[in-house]
């Protein structure tokens, strides 16, 4: 099978589309015809070991020392079941199915094989392949931030970087959860803002958000280019700052909770732009450059 390969830490000109050895699965595995691989801030950050400090530490603990230590790419996309093992009750050949696997990568493949109990659910019926692929990822980040313990019927909401991936299911989780949004990003991506259910829209070019004389119950940093410090003032008594420097985890109960917010039409994929399976390079360059709008995706396998 083709499958998108990399021997050593770097940018896009590392990644190779070789032929490699498909999968076999065992009694509790499932394989997967990957339809759409997501390329993420995820993958950038992994691929290219693109951190500092203890950060680099950890990541080369976690992915490999000198290079990263599963050689297929990509963490998280869409497909449909191929192959069930004898021991799998919770799926089925034929299922259409989103996941992501960040710790053994593998999704940028024609196949892909996946632990039965993984980080894998169905994808609704009224959701599309496309609009699955990058849930597993952006929207599951967004939801450890914007969820019912952290915003509130009225609350006021700041999201710094909105236009993005995980600002983009942001935005519509905090909208979902009744807050009232402000975005901040970039003036041309103001309609999309718009269209997800942005109240309000900042451009961080021309307006220092450290000086607006308005205050938030919930600042979310979605990029990790804030400091709590620059913008506390901002926070009321009780404000919350959020960062995606915290940490996170991936749970299939919330992927299954996203699936129920997805099946009523509450949140969707915002994506930029979709590249055929030999424009790998070109899509980790746009995802690189770290101006994309909401989501890029990699297509292996049309959707049906």
């Amino acid at each position: 099978m083709k499958a998108i390969v990399q021997h050593k830490y770097g940018g896009p000109e590392v990644l190779e589309m070789l032929e490699v050895d498909k999968p076999s699965i065992s009694d509790n595995d499932i394989l997967i015809e990957v339809h759409y691989a997501n390329i993420a801030s995820g993958d950038m950050r992994v691929n290219t070991l693109g951190v500092t400090g203890i950060l680099k530490f950890i990541m080369r603990l976690l992915f490999g020392w000198n290079k990263p230590r599963r050689k297929v790419r990509g963490i998280s996309g869409s497909g449909k079941i191929v192959e069930s093992g004898s021991r799998v009750s919770n799926f089925k050949v034929g299922d259409r199915v989103y996941f992501i696997n960040s710790m053994k990568a593998g999704v940028l493949a024609e196949y892909l094989k996946l632990p039965s109990n993984g980080k894998v659910v169905t994808i609704p019926d009224n959701v599309s392949y496309e609009d699955a692929a990058p849930m597993a990822f952006g929207a599951l980040t967004a939801m450890h931030f914007m969820n019912e313990k952290n915003v509130t019927e009225d609350d006021e909401i700041l999201i710094y970087g909105a236009s993005g991936s995980v600002g983009s299911y942001a935005v519509q989780l905090a909208k979902f959860y009744g807050g009232t949004v402000t975005a901040v990003c970039s003036e041309k991506n103001r309609d999309v803002m718009k269209s997800i259910g942005a109240d309000n829209v900042i451009d961080y070019k021309t307006t220092d958000i450290k000086e607006l004389l308005v205050s938030y119950d919930v600042i979310f940093d979605s990029v990790m280019k804030l400091n709590k410090s620059e913008v506390s003032h901002l926070l009321n008594a009780n404000g919350k700052y959020l960062s995606t420097k915290s940490p996170t985890t991936e749970k299939v109960e919330l992927l299954l909770k996203l699936n129920r917010i997805m099946s009523d039409g509450k949140i969707k994929s915002v994506i930029e732009k979709i590249y055929d399976f030999d424009e790998f390079r070109e899509a980790h360059e746009h995802v690189y450059t770290g101006h994309k709008v909401g989501n890029v995706l990699v297509k292996i396998k049309g959707s049906e």
